[in-house]
């Protein structure tokens, strides 16, 4: 069996709200897929781990289908705050 790696956290502005922690660990920045097709492997892996480690990660949020939306806890988190 799989294991049930969402969270639903209730509604907010009548959308169901999905929390997936990897959403709060996205890359701000990676190789763009024509760089990455013209260049070894390794060095793409290379080029993408140190921009994680210069730019860091962004929290996103992903719009879906049904009324939904995932996001990250951090997100989340600072949704709320927002909308009190």
């Amino acid at each position: 069996m799989i294991p049930n790696l969402f969270e639903s956290s209730g509604l907010i502005n009548g959308m169901l709200v999905v929390i997936d922690p990897l959403l709060d660990q996205m890359p701000r920045m990676t190789v763009s897929p024509s760089f990455a097709a013209l260049m070894p492997p390794e060095f793409v892996a290379e080029l993408n781990a140190w921009m994680l480690d210069f730019f860091g990660t962004k929290s996103v949020a992903i719009e879906m289908p049904g009324g939904r939306i995932a996001m990250g806890p951090k997100g989340y988190g600072a949704l709320k705050e927002v909308l009190g």
